[in-house]
């Protein structure tokens, strides 16, 4: 197929043409910003190889199809501009080259190869306006879109720090400004796929004139006074955005912020306690016991202390 298919009378043609053209480089700039809002940063696959998920897939084909009517628009004279009025340069370079009578004997998949390929000088100024004006301009801020349709899908809040920081109901949370900015802090990165709020950054604390400890201590009076108050906001805002982290295993019991930090805090001192005892025992076979009672513990089916554990008392 040849360039110039693009700009075919057969509106069925161009935008097979089109799709040919643009859509790898489309899915390939929006393969990042849609696994890290949509995914977690994890790979995103459809029920077949190659393909992103159903959600993924339709993004990239929405933004396929958008620019697709702005090409086929510009090519019958309808030119975008800018504020000024001035015609948007980049869509007539576009237009030219669809047009230029080498686009009927250019190659259709070497331009659309060229258009996935970095920037180089010395390619043509269509494939450097096309992948400009098709590929990377529709795709500005899109993490942050799909970011805020999913929160929204979900029942969060599509600006959850506009209305921190204007709601009347938020108004009791800024009453102490550095719990304020901790929470503020928070909510944002939980939005941006943080799993852990007490993640603090070392620039946040310096700035706040805070160690690390102190900073908990009021982020969780600021997340249990967030939870007072707007539990809604809290579950859909907080809670649900830290699922994929150590602090949600098991969302039906743990709710207050409390609770979460401090189930994180006793894991962690177990595990100490446990490495210490392990590490330390003074008795010849005290490493034996201890794997011993981690192998029963950790089975489908622990047995009776009594019946298994060396050294048990005789009238336990």
């Amino acid at each position: 197929m040849i360039l110039a298919a693009v700009a075919a009378n057969s509106e069925s043609l161009a935008f097979h043409a089109y799709h040919a053209l643009i859509r790898p480089a489309l899915r390939d700039a929006a393969c990042g910003p849609l696994r890290r809002a949509r995914h977690n940063g994890r790979t995103c696959s459809g029920t077949d190889r190659g393909r992103l998920c159903d959600d993924c897939e339709e993004n990239v084909d929405d933004h396929l199809l958008a620019k697709f009517t702005m090409v086929r628009k510009a090519l019958d004279g309808d030119i975008p501009r800018t504020s000024t009025g001035t015609v948007v340069r980049e869509v007539q370079v576009i237009v030219d080259w669809l047009t230029a009578p080498e686009a009927a004997t250019t190659s259709l998949h070497e331009a659309s190869r060229l258009i996935r390929q970095r920037p180089s000088s010395a390619e043509p100024a269509g494939v450097r306006a096309a992948r400009a004006q098709l590929v990377h301009h529709p795709l500005q801020n899109l993490e942050a879109r799909v970011r805020r349709a999913e929160a929204v899908a979900m029942g969060a809040s599509a600006r959850p720090e506009r209305d921190l920081i204007q709601s009347a109901w938020a108004e009791p949370l800024r009453a102490d400004p550095t719990a304020f900015a901790l929470l503020l802090d928070a909510v944002t990165r939980l939005r941006w796929g943080g799993c852990d709020p007490y993640a603090i950054s070392p620039d946040l604390l310096t700035r706040l004139n805070l160690d690390p400890a102190a900073a908990h201590q009021k982020l969780r009076g600021a997340l249990a006074a967030l939870l007072e108050l707007r539990p809604d906001f809290y579950r859909a805002n907080v809670i649900l955005h830290m699922e994929q982290g150590q602090y949600c295993q098991d969302l039906v019991t743990v709710v207050s912020p409390e609770s979460l930090f401090t189930q994180a805090e006793t894991r962690a001192e177990a595990r100490r306690d446990l490495a210490h005892l392990l590490a330390h025992d003074p008795r010849s076979n005290g490493h034996g016991i201890y794997r011993t009672l981690l192998g029963h513990i950790s089975s489908p089916t622990p047995p009776v202390l009594p019946t298994w554990f060396p050294g048990r008392p005789t009238n336990y």
